[in-house]
């Protein structure tokens, strides 16, 4: 394939270099009789020509005007026509577009226009495609604090209120069913471990997912996914290789189940503890606007940019 004739490390560095310049679309482009390609960013297209806007190795800018004619290959992983023809009056096109971009998961300036689009749907008719919009946003996220702010957004949009919306993937329930011996000593162990600051052995033993389900039957006190936080400082009072005092509870109430026949009473930390500043921070702003940095009122695509459509 052409694609591939100035080797993929050049290739991947010409893409590298499109996806942080704005608004206006990357695009590739291959000319009849010349080894190297042209990379920029479109100005503007019609049926005959493509302009680019090209930025050189010194930072400068230029403009060149290419004849359809003349391009042996045109690369472009979003399609600035079809995004031209989406209209406020159609919310539903941005959300069907922004499913297709959102199958390219593996190219980041297709998520990020899957991201506007589906942001601008649910801007523009809530009611009818809030909903899937924001949920379909959610599989592009990378982190779960953009995940929960979604789905909250999507249950306050939601006329029917789901509460559904806000559990997103149900958690294994603990049992607090008896183990085997040797697994209950190396769950024990684990525990342990984590009360006494060993992070990094804690960390490496619950990677594996046969101690992480033993776990999970054998104590109804702490769950993998809360150890795991533990290790990785994600817990709020978990920073700085500290045990804050609510975790060092579960802790301990987990060893007493998995060691003894009495189990501990439901744990729950003490009021004193929300008294930190860890928790008297101000709570994230459910805003569609705030939601991935950029304004959805914006959402009509003109020569190259967004911009909000004339009254």
């Amino acid at each position: 394939m052409m694609v591939f004739r100035t080797g993929w490390k050049r290739w991947l560095m010409l893409w590298a270099v499109l996806l942080f310049c704005g608004d206006a679309l990357g695009a590739v482009v291959y000319v009849k009789g010349q080894k190297e390609p042209i990379s920029g960013f479109v100005e503007s297209t019609d049926d005959t020509s493509i302009r680019l806007r090209i930025t050189t190795p010194d930072g400068d800018e230029l403009h060149r005007q290419i004849l359809r004619s003349e391009i042996d290959l045109l690369l472009q992983p979003v399609s600035p026509g079809r995004l031209s023809q989406l209209s406020p009056e159609n919310p539903k096109a941005y959300r069907e577009y922004a499913e297709e971009l959102a199958e390219k998961k593996t190219d980041p300036e297709a998520v990020e226009t899957a991201k506007r689009l589906f942001m601008i749907a649910a801007h523009l008719d809530p009611k009818t495609e809030g909903r899937s919009a924001l949920l379909g946003m959610t599989l592009l996220m990378n982190d779960a604090q953009g995940v929960k702010q979604l789905r909250a957004m999507a249950y306050l949009i939601d006329p029917s209120h789901d509460a559904a919306l806000l559990e997103g993937q149900q958690q294994e329930v603990t049992t607090g069913a008896a183990l085997d011996e040797s697994m209950r000593q190396e769950v024990t162990k684990v525990l342990r471990m984590l009360r006494q600051g060993e992070r990094a052995d804690a960390r490496q033993q619950l990677q594996r997912e046969e101690l992480r389900s033993a776990m999970r039957q054998g104590t109804s006190k702490i769950t993998p996914d809360e150890c795991l936080a533990l290790v990785q400082g994600l817990c709020p009072g978990c920073g700085q290789g500290k045990i804050p005092p609510y975790m060092l509870q579960k802790l301990v109430a987990a060893e007493l189940e998995l060691n003894t026949s009495q189990a501990a009473n439901d744990v729950q930390p003490k009021w004193g503890f929300y008294l930190s500043e860890t928790f008297q921070k101000p709570l994230p702003v459910l805003s569609l606007a705030k939601a991935i940095g950029f304004d959805p009122r914006q959402c009509v695509y003109r020569d190259g940019a967004w911009v909000e459509p004339k009254k």
